[in-house]
């Protein structure tokens, strides 16, 4: 009778320190990975800091470089502009819009003939098509596209714009200007342009 209570006090002592070495040891895990006691008025500042991080320091929706400390990019954005570019006897090219999106700005551009003969144009080599055209950001960079209308449809291929037809046309720059700053476009041999994304 003894020996059983013995056993029986045995495991209930070994029961009661395993017990106490489990509480401490989780008193001890939860003090190492505690963030401390949270704050509720943190919380609207440390979202807005985190927004602008996100963003370059830039409201959302605006063209940024990507160049913050996080490599999101702002949601693409399409700006109405609808600038000649060209004009001469019906025959005209028209800056239509600008396109941001992934760090690039597309402009897109339309060629026009309301004249009564066929226009004669033609698209150089994909070597020299890259570097017709250009655009000069506020700090004085410049940037060339790395595809246009005519390196993917048609280089180095002559062609005619017939009478009252269009051919849209564009261009793919890697680099975004700011939303509000100027730029310089200078698209093929035709007069130089200064856009302003609003």
């Amino acid at each position: 009778m003894q020996k059983r209570y013995v056993g029986l006090l045995a495991v209930i002592a070994v029961t009661a320190c395993l017990a106490v070495v489990g509480t401490l040891g989780g008193w001890y895990l939860a003090d190492r990975t505690a963030s401390g006691p949270v704050d509720p008025t943190a919380s609207g500042p440390v979202a807005a800091s985190t927004g602008a991080a996100t963003t370059g320091g830039q409201p959302a929706g605006s063209a940024a470089t990507g160049s913050g400390p996080s490599s999101s990019q702002p949601a693409a954005r399409t700006y109405p502009l609808d600038e000649l570019v060209y004009s001469r006897a019906g025959l005209t090219v028209t800056l239509v819009s600008a396109e941001t999106t992934g760090g690039k700005l597309r402009l897109n551009l339309t060629y026009r003939n309301d004249s009564s003969v066929a226009w004669p144009v033609s698209c150089p080599t994909v070597e020299v098509d890259r570097t017709s055209s250009r655009i000069v950001l506020s700090d004085g960079r410049t940037v060339r596209p790395e595809s246009t209308w005519c390196t993917t449809t048609r280089p180095d291929e002559s062609f005619s714009i017939a009478p009252g037809k269009r051919v849209e046309s564009w261009g793919v720059f890697p680099a975004v200007p700011e939303a509000g700053s100027s730029f310089e476009l200078s698209w093929y041999d035709f007069p130089t342009l200064d856009v302003r994304l609003r």
